[in-house]
C-alpha cells in the first residue's frame, strides 16, 4: 500500500513538471515560427535587379570622397586604370563587387516624378561596371539611418531601388587601401628585405670575406689567424714564453737570464758562476 502511495506521488510530480513546461515549449515554437516566417518574407521581397557574377566582370568605377577609382581586368588580373603598376588585393576587389554581382534591391518604388526627395536629383555618387554582354550605370542618393538603407536608381528609369548600405559602403575604398604594401609583397613572396640570414651582406656573420669574422683566416683581427698581428699564440714574438730563441724564455737553455741555463753568470746551479753558491 506504501508502495503504491509512493509511485503515485511520483508520477503526479511528473505530470506538475511536464505541465509547467508546456507554456515554455510553445513559446520557443512560435518565436522559430515567427523567425522562419521574417526570414522567407525578407527573401520574398529581396529581388534581383542585376544577375551578374563577378567573374564576368571587366571593369569597374566609382567616386569616393571626391575622387574618382577605376579598374580593368586583363588576362584575369586587375590593374588601376590610372596607375596600372599599383599591385592589387584581388580580394578587396571582389569584396566590393560582391554587394552588385548579383545585385539584390530590398524595394522598387515605381513611377517616381520628384527624385529630389531621394537625394538622387544631384546623386551623391555614382557605381558603374561592365560585363562582356552589358553595361550598368548605378546613382546614388540619400541613406536612410531608421532602416539601415540607400536610396539608388538607373539612368532613364523612373524608379528608385533600396537597397542595404553595405551594396554602397563596400565601394568605400581608395588606391591605397586595395594596394598591397611593400611588406605585404615580402611576405607573400619569401623575399623578405630584412632576413636573417643575408647572402651578401658586408657585416654578415657568416661570410668568409668579413674583415671582422671570427671564422675567417683573413681577419685582421681573427683569433684563429695565424697571421694575426696580435695573436695569443705567437710563433716568431720575441716575448713568446714557448720560444726557443726568446730572449726571455724560461724554457730556453741559451737565455742569460735563465733559471736553468748552466752558463748564466747569475743562474744559482752554475758551477762557473761568481755568484753561486756551490
Amino acid at each position: 500500500m506504501r508502495k503504491q502511495r509512493k509511485q503515485l506521488l511520483i508520477l503526479l510530480a511528473v505530470l506538475l513538471i511536464l505541465a509547467a513546461a508546456i507554456p515554455g515549449v510553445r513559446y520557443f515554437v512560435e518565436k522559430q515560427e515567427e523567425k522562419a516566417a521574417e526570414a522567407a518574407k525578407t527573401e520574398q521581397d529581396s529581388k534581383v535587379l542585376i544577375d551578374a557574377a563577378y567573374e564576368d566582370v571587366v571593369k569597374f568605377s566609382y567616386d569616393y570622397e571626391g575622387g574618382n577609382y577605376a579598374f580593368e581586368k586583363a588576362e584575369d588580373t586587375w590593374h588601376a586604370a590610372d596607375e596600372p603598376e599599383r599591385n592589387l588585393k584581388e580580394y578587396a576587389l571582389q569584396n566590393m563587387l560582391s554587394g552588385v554581382t548579383p545585385l539584390y534591391v530590398l524595394q522598387t518604388i515605381e513611377n517616381v516624378t520628384d527624385f529630389s526627395q531621394y537625394g538622387l536629383e544631384e546623386p551623391q555618387r555614382t557605381i558603374a561596371f561592365e560585363t562582356a554582354s552589358a553595361s550598368y550605370i548605378l546613382h546614388v542618393g540619400d541613406y536612410n539611418s531608421l532602416t539601415g538603407t540607400y536610396y539608388i536608381s538607373m539612368p532613364s528609369e523612373s524608379k528608385v531601388y533600396i537597397v542595404e548600405q553595405t551594396v554602397i559602403t563596400g565601394f568605400n575604398q581608395t588606391y591605397e587601401d586595395v594596394t598591397e604594401t611593400e611588406e605585404e609583397s615580402s611576405e607573400e613572396s619569401g623575399e623578405d628585405i630584412s632576413s636573417e640570414e643575408p647572402v651578401d651582406g658586408a657585416a654578415s656573420e657568416e661570410s668568409g670575406d668579413d674583415v671582422t669574422s671570427e671564422e675567417t683566416g683573413e681577419g685582421a683581427t681573427s683569433e684563429e689567424s695565424g697571421e694575426d698581428i696580435s695573436p695569443e699564440e705567437p710563433v716568431d714574438g720575441a716575448a713568446s714564453e714557448e720560444s726557443g730563441e726568446g730572449a726571455t724564455s724560461e724554457e730556453t737553455g741559451e737565455d742569460v737570464t735563465s733559471e736553468e741555463s748552466g752558463e748564466d753568470v747569475s743562474s744559482e746551479e752554475s758551477g762557473d758562476g761568481a755568484s753561486s753558491e756551490g
